[in-house]
C-alpha cells in the first residue's frame, strides 16, 4: 500500500514539468498497478489492511490509546470515504467503460468541472500520506539505527507530498489554459474514451452506495465490540492487581495492556501494543498456575534478545486466564529513545566491573596561551585517540569531564576481561599520546602527559540522567576511589596507578613495577596500587605472553 501511494505521489509530482511528462512517467507509476496483476495485488493489499484494521478495532478490550493511535486510526478509517469515487471514476471506469483517463482528464475533472472534488483529493493526499508517515514512524522508532537516519526520512516524507502538491497544482493551472479551447476539450474527452454523463451518474450511485456500505460496516464492527465488552463484563471476571493496590477487571480475553488501559492506569507502550519495544514489560509477582501462557514466538523473541528473565512478560502479549498480580517496570511517558537503551541496566543493577579514570596533565595551563579554535582543535584530537584506544580494546566510554575521561570495562564483553582490557587500552593510550605529541611538536611547548587511574569492584550500573542527558554510567564507593587513584598518579609521578583488585584479577605479571600502599581520601584503609611510569611498558607483558607456548591469546 505505501508503496503504491509513493509512486502515485511522484507520478503527480512529474506534473511540475508539465502534464505531458506526467502522463509519461504514469508508465512506470501508474500502469504497473492498472494490470491485471497489479490491480490483483493492491486490491488484496488494499482490503488486507483494511481488514486487519477493523478486526484489531473489534478486539480491543478498550479504546483507551495514546493520541497517535486515534489519529492513525481515524485517519486509516476515513481514507475510503475519500477515496472510494475517485477510484470508480477511474479504475472503475476502465473496468466498466473501457475508459482510458489521463493526467488532462483527471485534472479537468478537478480543476474545472468539480472543483469541490479538487480539495477532497487534496485533503485525501494529506490523510494517506500522514497515515502512512505515521505507521511508518511507529514502526521504525524502535529500530535502533533510526535516530541516525531520521532526519533524513522526515526529509524524505516532506519532500515527495510537498513535490505532489505542486505539480497538482502546475497541473491544473495547465489544464485551466487549453481548457479554454473548446476543440482542445473535445478532443481530450474523444481521445480516453469518455462514456458520457451517464457514466457520470452511475459513478455518483455507486459511491453513495459504498458509503453507506462501508459506514454500516464500521458502525456495525464499533456496535459488536461494545456488545462483546457488555457481554463479557457480566462475567464474574478476573483480576490483575498492581503495585499501588488497585484491582482491575481483566476483559474476557484481554491483554494485560489492555487490562491497564481500561482501568485508567497509565502504563508504557512505545510501539502501541504490537510486541517490538519491550516498554509495557512487567514484573509478575504473583500467578497461579495456568494463569498465563507461555511466551508465543514474537514475545520469546523480545525477551530472549534482552535476556529478561522468567518472570517479567510482555503486556502487550500475555492475556492472563487467572487473577495475578504484577508491576510495570517502566515509567508510562519513556520515549523511543528511552526504548532502545540496553534494558537490563534501565532500573540499575549492582555489578563487578573494571573503572578507569583519565586526566590531561596541565591543559589548563596550556589553554590559557592557546586560541579558543586551538584549544577545542588540540581536545578533539586527544578525545578521538584516547576514545579509539578505549573502544578498540572493549570499553566503553562513559562521560568526557573537561579534559578527563571515564571508561567502564566488562560491563558489555564479560566481567572477567575488563581488567585485562583496562590495561590493554592503558598501554594504547600511552603509544597514542605519543603518537599526538610528535605530530604536534610544533604546537605544544611540552609534551602532553597522562594521569590514569584504574580499579575494580562492585559498582551500580544503570541508565540516569534526563531526556536527552540519560546515559549508562556507574555509581559507588570504588569509582570514587578510582578517580582518586588517577589524581594520586600526580604526586606520586607516575602515568598510570593499577590497584590490586586488578592486578589480581589479569593473567600478566605485574610484579616488576613498584609496590606502593597508598591513602585515599574517603577510605579508612590504604590501597594496595602497583606505580607504572609509562603504561606503553605493558605491551611487553602482553607480548611476552602471547609468546609462551600454553597461552591463548584473547
Amino acid at each position: 500500500m505505501f508503496t503504491y501511494v509513493i509512486s502515485h505521489l511522484l507520478n503527480h509530482a512529474f506534473a511540475v514539468i508539465s502534464i505531458e511528462a506526467a502522463n509519461t512517467a504514469r508508465i512506470v507509476f501508474v500502469d504497473l498497478w492498472t494490470n491485471p496483476v497489479g490491480t490483483i495485488i493492491l486490491a488484496t493489499a488494499a482490503l488486507t489492511h483494511i481488514t486487519l484494521a477493523l478486526e484489531t478495532t473489534y478486539l480491543r478490550r478498550s479504546l483507551r490509546m495514546p493520541v497517535w493511535q486515534w489519529t492513525q486510526l481515524v485517519l486509516g478509517l476515513s481514507i475510503p470515504l475519500l477515496l472510494i469515487e475517485h477510484a470508480l471514476a477511474t479504475g472503475g471506469g476502465i473496468l466498466r467503460t473501457g475508459l482510458q483517463p489521463n493526467y488532462e482528464y483527471v485534472l479537468a475533472v478537478f480543476w474545472y468541472f468539480a472543483p469541490g472534488k479538487g480539495w477532497l483529493q487534496f485533503i485525501l493526499l494529506v490523510v494517506a500520506w500522514t497515515h502512512a508517515t505515521f505507521g511508518i514512524h511507529h514502526w521504525l522508532k524502535v529500530k535502533f539505527w533510526y535516530p541516525v537516519w531520521q532526519p533524513h526520512i522526515y526529509g524524505i516524507a516532506l519532500v515527495i507530498p510537498v513535490m505532489a502538491t505542486m505539480g497538482y497544482v502546475s497541473g491544473g493551472f495547465e489544464v485551466l489554459e487549453k481548457i479554454k479551447d473548446p476543440l482542445w476539450l473535445i478532443q481530450m474527452l474523444k481521445d480516453i474514451k469518455y462514456p458520457g454523463p451517464d457514466f457520470d451518474q452511475q459513478t455518483v450511485a455507486l459511491r453513495n452506495q459504498w458509503i453507506v456500505g462501508y459506514t454500516a460496516l464500521v458502525c456495525i464492527i464499533f456496535l459488536a465490540r461494545r456488545a462483546r465488552i457488555f457481554r463479557a463484563a457480566r462475567k464474574e471476571g478476573i483480576r490483575a492487581t498492581y503495585p499501588s493496590g488497585r484491582r482491575v477487571l481483566v476483559p474476557d480475553g484481554a491483554t494485560l495492556l489492555e487490562t491497564s488501559r481500561a482501568g485508567g492506569i497509565p502504563h508504557a507502550s512505545v510501539c502501541g501494543g504490537r510486541g517490538r519495544c519491550s516498554t509495557c514489560r512487567v514484573l509478575i509477582l504473583e500467578s497461579p498456575p495456568g494463569s498465563l501462557a507461555p511466551p508465543d514466538a514474537i514475545e520469546k523473541s523480545v525477551l530472549d534478545k534482552l535476556k529478561l528473565p522468567p518472570n517479567v512478560r510482555l503486556a502487550c502479549q500475555i492475556r492472563p486466564k487467572g487473577n495475578i498480580t504484577c508491576e510495570p517496570l517502566l515509567p508510562p511517558d519513556i520515549s523511543a529513545r528511552d526504548a532502545l537503551s540496553p534494558s537490563q541496566f534501565m532500573h540499575g543493577q549492582e555489578m563487578e566491573l573494571t573503572v578507569m579514570f583519565v586526566d590531561l596533565r596541565g591543559f589548563t595551563k596550556l589553554s590559557e596561551s592557546k586560541l579558543p579554535f586551538d584549544v577545542v582543535f588540540l581536545l578533539n584530537q586527544y578525545f578521538q585517540s584516547m576514545g579509539t584506544a578505549i573502544e578498540g580494546a572493549g570499553g566503553r566510554i562513559d562521560k568526557f569531564i573537561g579534559d578527563g575521561i571515564m571508561a567502564l570495562f566488562g560491563i558489555e564483553d564479560g566481567q572477567e576481561n575488563g581488567a585485562e582490557q583496562a590495561l590493554m587500552a592503558a598501554q594504547q593510550m600511552s603509544f597514542r599520546l605519543q603518537q599526538m605529541n610528535d605530530r604536534l611538536k610544533n604546537d605544544l611547548e611540552k609534551p602532553l602527559r597522562l594521569g590514569i587511574g584504574i580499579h575494580r569492584g562492585m559498582a551500580i550500573v544503570g541508565t540516569m540522567g534526563h531526556g536527552a542527558a540519560s546515559q549508562i554510567t556507574a555509581i559507588g564507593d570504588m569509582v570514587n576511589t578510582t578517580s582518586r587513584l588517577e589524581a594520586l598518579t600526580k604526586d606520586l609521578g607516575v602515568q598510570l596507578l593499577v590497584s590490586s583488585a586488578v592486578e589480581d584479577s589479569v593473567d600478566i605479571d605485574l610484579s616488576g613495577f613498584e609496590l606502593a600502599e597508598v591513602e585515599v581520601r574517603g577510605r579508612k584503609q590504604s590501597l594496595r596500587v602497583r606505580k607504572i611510569d609509562d603504561a606503553g611498558n605493558l605491551k611487553a607483558l602482553f607480548s611476552a605472553r602471547q609468546d609462551e607456548p600454553n597461552s591463548v591469546p584473547t
